[in-house]
């Protein structure tokens, strides 16, 4: 199951405004790209949808991207443990 942008806005409770989910679409993308690079770029997606940490792990990123474009403050402790987990999970790379 993939993040969708409609889904980040209700848990943010952020308007649904065509600019807020074209915001939150290129927030997944990037979330999801860093999570990927961060666990195993090699396994397609079909294997990272087996695990519904990695969809919680990009909702978690994307929801720090939003409040803060460029992660002044590092990726939230909650990401890395999640990301941590992953790399376990899926023999990171």
């Amino acid at each position: 199951m993939a993040i969708k942008a409609e889904e980040l806005a209700n848990s943010l409770h952020i308007d649904q405004t065509e600019e807020e989910l074209t915001t939150l679409t290129g927030l997944i993308t990037t979330a999801t790209d860093l999570v990927k690079s961060s666990v195993n770029y090699e396994l397609d997606d079909a294997s990272y949808e087996k695990f519904p940490l990695f969809d919680a792990c990009v909702s978690s990123l994307a929801t720090a991207l939003y409040y803060d474009r460029t992660l002044e403050n590092g990726m939230p402790k909650s990401t890395k443990i999640m990301i941590t987990h992953l790399q376990a999970r899926l023999g990171g790379k």
